[in-house]
């Protein structure tokens, strides 16, 4: 008989150590997600265009260009993950320069005629983040990834540790 505690701290110990091959492995488990993303992407495609041609031979019109837009998506991004890693470094690293630069100007239009040190700096650094971003590419936000789901998947996994231990007593 398996014990219920014991099969909790196991699958609290596999998700811990895979939170942490995905910050040691960010490249791989980044690419993974991206590559299940477009699994997902496609079969949701696939049934869309089987919906619409079902409902085509009932009379009914319906237009196809989404769920081929879906297909064609999901095989791009199946065989070409690194296409999404680059577009998320770009849209990410663009979101931060953007607010780097918005809160530039509304410090620089700011009547504080001495703001904090923190409100002086991280404007400037959200700028660099997202410059940084953009140059690193895939790379940067596979790495973003990585670490993200990886202390995501630790934090899961501590939780579940410390509900087995509190189920224990």
């Amino acid at each position: 008989e398996v014990n219920p505690e014991t099969s909790a701290r196991l699958s609290a110990g596999v998700t811990v150590a895979l939170g942490v091959a995905a910050i040691l492995l960010p490249y791989f488990f980044s690419t993974l997600a991206v590559m299940m993303l477009a699994a997902v992407v496609l079969a949701s495609g696939a049934v869309a265009l089987l919906r619409v041609l079902t409902a085509r031979r009932a009379g009914i019109p319906a237009g196809v260009f989404g769920p081929w837009a879906q297909i064609v998506t999901g095989v791009v991004l199946l065989a070409w993950p690194d296409l999404a890693l680059w577009l998320v470094a770009l849209l990410l690293g663009g979101g931060l320069i953007a607010g780097g630069i918005l809160a530039l100007l509304a410090l620089r239009g700011s009547s504080v005629i001495n703001p904090p040190l923190a409100e002086r700096i991280l404007p400037w650094a959200q700028l660099g983040l997202g410059v940084l971003l953009i140059a690193m590419g895939a790379a940067g936000s596979a790495l973003l990834l990585g670490v993200v789901l990886g202390l995501a998947l630790i934090g899961s996994g501590l939780r579940q540790w410390r509900l087995a231990d509190l189920a224990r007593e």
